[in-house]
């Protein structure tokens, strides 16, 4: 009910502002767009906003593009041994726990977006939106020690690299509704909702092997060459 009522009201400002005909834009635009995701359908890491610079190259009321942006996730946690066993007494009997380190980071990837739009009316205030996104693991974010000493049933790995915990590359597919906020001769300011299917970046995990959100993205868009 919250995203119908977004939506509405995109499409009243859309065509309350009066915005004259795109078709003459530009011939090659420019833009900054910037993603979060409102709503997650399965289990799964959730990304944080989702920064990323664009290129669009209009024809017609049609239109492609591409750009790179950034996707950094949730802090992640993982533990590892240090080689330490202590015994402790549990039922009258000595047990083994594996001394470890909780480590924790943020997972990151670039982002390249591929996508398709049609833009819809005399007014291309509305148009309709496909693409898809080829992520490749970054390994450059810090990583901190969230605790040490933890006494665990099982022994986990002396030594883990991130490669073994994310895949390297993934893909996700989005399809929605885009809105002009505001336009004229030089710029304007886009909203979109947005459903988004990705995979799931994570190898060790019992969530499924797609993620389902609804993402919503906000750009501005420069027109050159005119």
């Amino acid at each position: 009910m919250m995203l119908t009522r977004v939506l509405l009201l995109f499409a009243c400002t859309c065509f309350a502002s009066g915005v004259q005909a795109q078709k003459n834009f530009g011939k090659f635009i420019i833009g900054l767009e910037s993603g979060f995701d409102v709503g997650q359908y399965t289990e799964g890491l959730k990304p944080r906003i989702i920064p990323a610079l664009h290129a669009e190259l209009p024809i017609g009321r049609l239109s492609v593009g591409a750009g790179i942006g950034t996707e950094v996730y949730r802090e992640y946690e993982y533990y590892t041994w240090t080689g330490e066993i202590v015994e402790r007494i549990e039922n009258d009997k000595p047990v083994p726990h594996y001394v470890s380190t909780l480590r924790a980071f943020r997972p990151a990837y670039w982002t390249v977006p591929i996508q398709v739009n049609y833009r819809l009316h005399r007014c291309h205030c509305v148009f309709l939106h496909a693409g898809m996104t080829l992520d490749f693991f970054s390994d450059h974010p810090a990583e901190r020690i969230a605790f040490e000493g933890a006494q665990l049933r099982q022994a986990p790995l002396t030594e883990v690299r991130r490669d073994q915990l994310f895949k390297q590359r993934t893909t996700s597919y989005n399809f929605g509704v885009g809105f002009n906020l505001y336009a004229n001769d030089l710029l304007r300011i886009t909203a979109r909702p947005s459903y988004v299917l990705s995979e799931n970046p994570e190898i060790y995990t019992n969530a499924p092997d797609y993620i389902s959100t609804v993402r919503m993205t906000f750009g501005v868009q420069f027109a050159l060459f005119k």
